[in-house]
């Protein structure tokens, strides 16, 4: 059977006649009368006698028809689901992240994300972005998000590029000034991550320039410990706006020059088609890490 004999069928049980099944249906009445001798040849009983200028339905087709009717709304079922998959509002996604970003901003985004989308799942990963990086070939995830290093391979790679800021205690004496400098910190304790991060290394070159000393009195693997070690004492410290979202209230945060950038890595596996509901999510995640 076809769907567009079903369809006719349902018109004429509803119209009662066929011109009014065919005004229905947008169709000629020869159409529609076509349509119902193939179904009935294919069904091998009568659905419609003439009775009084209209069509009565035979005890088959009352029968037949509530078969018809979950038929069709089964079809209309898939056509929606079939339409929220090509726009991306339905499927499931994995998302791999390092905690910076998986802790604090992602829920936020995905929150965001699916307030439109009630039918999509999503699996939020968080690992440290050396591991991240090393399950990259794997393709155990849809999109994942880690510190950018040197080089990613065997993905496709988007760089969004941050400038890092100091944050210090509101008493400490520094507060007062608009800009912080290598100069102006002198001496002073200051909290860091650990040797071979992207930030470290630029502190250290920026430190060098002028001659100044850099005095890391911590050294961790996440800014969120470091902003904690500034709360708590007379240290400063070098973070982005990524992964100090909802750390710093109490404190201060005043710029740093020269500028030391913070990158991050969007990726997708390379051999892995990406769906409807992942182009969706990587479009909204664009917009939002921008901002």
């Amino acid at each position: 059977m076809q769907i567009r004999e079903i369809e006719c069928f349902q018109a004429i049980m509803t119209a009662g006649t066929m011109t009014r099944a065919s005004q229905m249906l947008g169709i000629s009445q020869p159409a529609v009368s076509n349509t119902i001798a193939t179904l009935e040849h294919r069904l091998g009983f009568k659905l419609f006698l003439r009775k009084s200028g209209r069509l009565q339905p035979t005890p088959e087709a009352l029968i037949f028809n509530e078969d018809a009717q979950r038929m069709l709304e089964a079809v209309v079922r898939t056509n929606e689901a079939a339409l929220r998959l090509r726009h991306g509002e339905r499927g499931h996604l994995t998302i791999s992240a390092f905690p910076g970003v998986s802790i604090r901003v992602l829920p936020k985004i995905i929150g965001r994300f699916l307030e439109t989308r009630e039918d999509v799942r999503i699996r939020l990963l968080s690992r440290s972005s050396h591991i991240v990086i090393e399950q990259l070939p794997s393709q155990m995830f849809d999109i994942a998000i880690a510190e950018r290093p040197s080089q990613f391979v065997g993905v496709d790679a988007e760089t969004f590029t941050y400038e890092c800021c100091c944050v210090l205690a509101k008493d400490h004496p520094l507060a007062k000034h608009d800009i912080l400098t290598p100069e102006l910190l002198d001496g002073v304790p200051f909290a860091a991550l650990f040797r071979d991060h992207m930030t470290t290394y630029q502190l250290r070159q920026a430190f060098s320039a002028v001659q100044a000393v850099w005095n890391v009195t911590l050294e961790a693997q996440y800014f969120a410990s470091l902003i904690e070690y500034v709360r708590e004492g007379s240290a400063v410290a070098l973070i982005d706006p990524i992964n100090s979202q909802g750390f710093t209230d109490g404190l201060v945060t005043k710029p740093f020059k020269p500028a030391v950038q913070y990158q991050i890595g969007v990726l997708t596996p390379q051999d892995k088609p990406l769906s409807k509901v992942a182009e969706s999510f990587l479009e909204h995640l664009r917009v939002e890490l921008r901002r």
